[in-house]
């Protein structure tokens, strides 16, 4: 792999549904699958005990996405329709892709059933020259990787 294809100047963009939804992030936490680990004791033909582990429930953490706020209010509508009740019309299928500079997919991410459960307005201070950055947080059950 040649050096250049570490560039660290990625962006990420959401897709829901087939359609992209509000254009680049600039940060894509929680990629993050995990299983529960179950323990169980067990002897061996000499008495010895042997604690053997296997894979238990899986966990998902949920996804934290973080962009420069702009004009556009599809995230906090999409999170108005939870706090609305609207839990069934919300839960959407999407991909979130990593993109390099040039908006070239360099992977991608499928989740599914995903629902906004945490959304943050950027902070607001008069006087300053700051990004107001906001920030959308989804629950799902599950993701891959493409």
């Amino acid at each position: 792999m040649a050096n250049e294809d570490l560039s660290g100047t990625y962006y990420f963009t959401l897709n829901l549904g087939g359609a992209e939804a509000a254009g680049y992030f600039k940060e894509c936490t929680g990629l993050t699958s995990e299983s529960q680990v179950v323990e169980h004791t067990a002897s061996d033909a000499q008495g010895k005990s042997i604690i053997q582990k296997f894979p238990g429930q899986m966990k998902w953490s949920n996804i934290t996405l973080k962009r420069g706020i702009d004009t556009k209010n599809e995230l906090w509508q999409w999170r108005k329709d939870v706090v609305d009740g609207k839990i069934k019309d919300s839960r959407k299928d999407g991909t979130i892709s990593v993109v390099d500079w040039e908006g070239n997919p360099v992977m991608t991410f499928k989740f599914i059933r995903a629902w906004p459960c945490r959304y943050s307005a950027p902070g607001l201070h008069s006087g300053g020259n700051e990004i107001l950055v906001e920030e959308l947080e989804l629950a799902h059950e599950g993701f891959e990787r493409e």
